[in-house]
């Protein structure tokens, strides 16, 4: 879609009302995928492999530079800290799925 600016825009636009419903993903893909268009990617292939948002690259690098973290099957300090995150994150998706831990 043409950008949400300019004279082609509005023209789409005022040919075809409906896309201005789709204003929240076009201020997403701005905000969190402007390298698909600052270097002319169309990408497709949600399927298969999503893709890192910005703020998710931005907060993972900062949990990697931030911490020390271990093979969270060893039996060390850094292993811990990795796996206190990963029970923490399974505890979360457990949460958002309403599913039991035991199951």
């Amino acid at each position: 879609m043409p950008s949400p600016t300019g004279s082609r825009s509005a023209e789409f636009l005022a040919r075809f009302p409906g896309y201005a419903a789709t204003a929240a993903l076009d201020e997403l893909r701005a905000r969190e995928f402007s390298r698909l268009d600052q270097e002319g990617h169309v990408y497709l292939d949600y399927t298969g492999a999503g893709l890192n948002a910005d703020s998710q690259v931005r907060r993972h690098a900062q949990l990697q530079l931030g911490n020390v973290l271990g093979n969270p099957h060893s039996s060390n300090p850094t292993s811990a800290a990795a796996t206190a995150l990963i029970e923490r994150c399974r505890e979360r998706v457990l949460d958002f799925f309403r599913a039991s831990p035991a199951e």
